[in-house]
């Protein structure tokens, strides 16, 4: 149409504007409706032409700012755009802004039974708990081959230095009872177990491996242990609060390694099994 126009703007003087719709081929009144609209349209190119360049302006002011930062940024100036327009804008002027994501590391393979080394197994692992106070998580680490709780620890987060603490301790309470064998350190892979922190604590005692909870040996056996803590112990008992939590951590240890019959084992407390392999080991 804009083409149509031009031509007309040349031949108006000897011909109508009717007679020229006729003679091209185009409707008299489309032709007409966009003639009379020709300085709505200017004005409109030139307002774009104004907000391009405040857009342009705030954006390099803030190279940082995404389209939704800056749609407040110009509005807080007095002007008036949607969200999506100055997005489309952006990517006209090409500021879009260009998000830097921190390259991930890669994951580390799950090993099969035929695969693990040598040495004494224990696994790790933190459970969410909804108390009335906040998110807190419980680490808990197992003695697999006894059933043992070894040790426990609770925190608001998970934490890469709470997780090897409490691996430290649970390898001290074996050291203590007799047992000072290489770990095979059995997780998942959650960053606090796949962090350098971790994984440095782990070489000093052993070698760590990631595990599925659904492979043979894998990180079921401590999801059980994970189910007893909640049912059994936290639920049944209303703990309400983290520091209740903290505070019975210490009694569940005792009542689960001492008193509650684990059928593994042949139907005894976890510790009596353990007390019984080192007697014979010694």
């Amino acid at each position: 149409m804009a083409q149509t126009d031009m031509l007309y703007e040349e031949v108006k003087t000897r011909i109508s504007l009717r007679g020229f719709a006729r003679l091209v081929g185009q409707p008299y009144w489309r032709l007409r409706d966009y003639r009379r609209s020709s300085a709505r349209r200017s004005s409109a190119a030139a307002q774009a032409g104004h907000l391009e360049q405040r857009v342009r302006q705030a954006a390099l002011e803030a190279p940082t700012y995404g389209y939704r930062r800056l749609w407040r940024v110009l509005r807080d100036q007095g002007v008036w755009v949607g969200r999506e327009r100055l997005r489309r804008l952006l990517r006209a002027l090409g500021l879009s802004q260009v998000m830097i994501r921190k390259p991930r590391r890669p994951k580390a393979a799950i090993q099969m039974e035929e695969e693990w080394p040598e040495g004494r197994r224990v696994q790790i692992d933190a459970t969410r708990l909804s108390l009335a106070d906040g998110i807190s998580w419980v680490y808990l680490v197992e003695d697999v081959a006894s059933r043992v709780c070894l040790a426990s620890s609770v925190g608001p987060n998970v934490s890469q230095e709470r997780a090897a603490a409490t691996l430290l301790a649970g390898r001290d309470r074996l050291v203590e009872i007799g047992i000072d064998e290489s770990l095979v350190i059995q997780s998942d892979g959650g960053s606090d177990f796949t962090s350098a922190w971790f994984q440095t604590c782990c070489s000093q005692v052993g070698q760590w491996i990631r595990c599925r909870v659904h492979q043979v040996g894998g990180m079921g056996i401590l999801e059980r242990l994970n189910r007893t803590f909640k049912y059994e112990s936290v639920f049944r008992d209303e703990i309400e609060t983290a520091t209740q939590l903290r505070t019975h951590l210490p009694e569940f240890e005792r009542w689960y390694n001492e008193e509650r019959l684990h059928s593994s084992v042949g139907y005894q407390p976890p510790m009596q099994a353990l007390l019984q392999e080192v007697t014979t080991l010694t």
